[in-house]
């Protein structure tokens, strides 16, 4: 049987692309990463990457702590969000990833051991309010490549999984977003081929079957789906590339201090307001009582 170049080049690209990205492989959870070596994660993004429109406001993160339970797992970050122990993150809604990069600096000193990056989302948006450093393609996966390096140098011991982002629906922005995805592989390789630990991981296989009517942002299953894709690929991670993370885990102390006091002032304004009406009721009463005699 004889082929063709073209038939052959047609059989061999496929191949090659796919080596570029980290594909999902359904590891079983519950599965240890690497014996004896705490996992400190940092998430970093925006608003899939904060859980936007999550029922529990966890977004991806609890599926995939739940996902890692056989491991020792601190999640690395500076925001705080939803309603797990340990729900902390470095991700803005309706950000860029210039912006990204303008504010991981923080939770980046905290010294994660492995790095989660969904970032480009709102790069591609063609509202220049939100994109607003433009919507070009090749340039967000320039800047993409400048907030690895920025990674790499705060953190040269963390692996950096880099996600190729989350599918669209939105018409007007489905062009722009496949187009980014694809960029992202030779981003990665370019690092990688430098000796560095880093990544790409193929989150557009996921399609838009994952999405809400906003065409954006992942339903309730969707966020699981996304946790287990995450934890997937950090099994996939080579166990060489995992070290024990740099320096103690970040101090949380004020933080549960300042939620606590903010919940206690919530509790006390809700009860001093029940007890205002229940007040101004009686009042009324006295008064209405005072007029009928």
């Amino acid at each position: 049987m004889r082929f063709s170049i073209a038939s052959i080049i047609a059989l061999i690209t496929p191949l090659a692309l796919a080596a570029d990205s980290l594909e999902y492989k359904a590891t079983p959870a519950g599965q240890v990463i690497k014996d004896g070596v705490k996992l400190r994660i940092l998430s970093v993004g925006d608003s899939i990457t904060v859980g936007y429109l999550s029922s529990d406001g966890n977004g991806y993160r609890l599926k995939l702590d739940e996902d890692l339970s056989v491991n020792e797992v601190v999640f690395a970050g500076t925001v705080y969000g939803g309603n797990m122990s340990d729900g902390y993150y470095a991700a803005w809604s309706g950000k860029t990833i210039q912006y990204i990069a303008d504010n991981v600096g923080p939770s980046l000193v905290q010294r994660p051991n492995i790095i989660l990056l969904h970032a480009g989302t709102n790069d591609m948006n063609p509202n220049p309010a939100i994109s607003t450093e433009g919507n070009d393609p090749a340039a967000a996966a320039e800047r993409l490549g400048s907030l690895i390096d920025q990674m790499i140098t705060a953190c040269p011991d963390a692996t950096i999984l880099v996600a190729q982002i989350v599918d669209t629906c939105s018409a007007e922005q489905e062009t722009a977003t496949t187009e980014y995805q694809k960029l992202i592989p030779s981003i990665v390789e370019q690092r990688r081929n430098a000796s560095h630990h880093v990544l790409a991981v193929d989150f557009a296989a996921l399609g838009t079957g994952i999405l809400r009517d906003d065409c954006i942002h992942p339903t309730d299953d969707g966020y699981r789906t996304m946790g287990d894709y995450w934890y997937d690929f950090i099994a996939q991670i080579p166990k060489d590339w995992i070290t024990q993370p740099v320096g103690d885990d970040p101090d949380r102390s004020k933080d549960e201090a300042a939620r606590a006091s903010k919940s206690v002032s919530s509790s006390s304004a809700a009860s001093f307001s029940s007890q205002s009406w229940m007040m101004l009721v009686m009042m009324q009463l006295i008064i209405t009582v005072n007029l009928m005699c």
